[in-house]
């Protein structure tokens, strides 16, 4: 039996403070692909030193066994963020994402938005964005769908103790042409200090497409992930 993955993410924000973080752990996946594997990532982020913050993304996941390949996706974004007051801004991103598992054999899109921080301080902060876009989509069974989008999504974040801390991160995307057809993600996340520099994560992650991108495939993609994070 031959099994093959990689995972790897990269994040990189015009900053003066930057810090790099290795993940390593185990991913447990259902819907389109049903896996159990370990997994390892690499990060780049940092804390932006003026009022424009910019960022790049980009995760390529892959696994295979045997002569069967059972899960290929690779996403890519580039975005801009404007602080225009204390609690208020512009973002802008643009996309570019591939996963033949759930349908797509490519997509790529932009959208522009308004964004506020809603709670701010303590323990608790809250931010909540929306805004309109584009997106080009040909399924692996060679159908276009290019249509304008709207989305609305939120950030939440947590200090539950000296130790842990809860990051829930959700968005809804829906299609102007077409109010059947809609996307939500969701990424929950709890951290916690095990040393200075190590960290253990645990993240639950949900991808629901109302109208899949071919017919037939699961509407609803979740992965469970235990990983360990060292910051270096």
């Amino acid at each position: 039996m031959k099994l093959v993955i990689i995972l790897c993410s990269i994040a990189v924000v015009s900053a003066f403070s930057m810090e790099t973080s290795v993940t390593l752990g185990g991913l447990l996946t259902s819907g389109n692909s049903r896996i159990s594997q370990t997994d390892a990532g690499f990060e780049i982020s940092g804390t932006p030193a003026t009022a424009f913050e910019t960022g790049l993304v980009l995760i390529a996941s892959y696994g295979k066994q045997e002569e069967t390949t059972y899960r290929e996706s690779y996403f890519s974004e580039g975005s801009l963020k404007y602080s225009i007051t204390e609690h208020n801004y512009t973002a802008a991103r643009a996309y570019w994402t591939m996963d033949k598992i759930s349908g797509i054999n490519h997509e790529y899109g932009a959208s522009a938005g308004l964004g506020r921080e809603l709670i701010s301080g303590g323990s608790f902060t809250a931010t909540l964005e929306a805004g309109a876009g584009y997106l080009s989509r040909e399924n692996t069974e060679d159908v276009i769908l290019e249509t304008s989008t709207w989305y609305t999504g939120t950030d939440l974040e947590w200090q539950i103790s000296d130790s842990w801390t809860a990051v829930e991160s959700a968005i809804f995307t829906g299609d102007l042409q077409d109010s059947e057809n809609y996307y939500i993600g969701s990424v929950l996340e709890a951290r916690s200090a095990i040393t200075g520099s190590l960290s253990f994560v645990m993240g639950y992650d949900v991808t629901y497409y109302s109208i899949p991108p071919v017919e037939g495939n699961e509407n609803t993609d979740t992965a469970l992930r235990l990983q360990l994070r060292f910051d270096l």
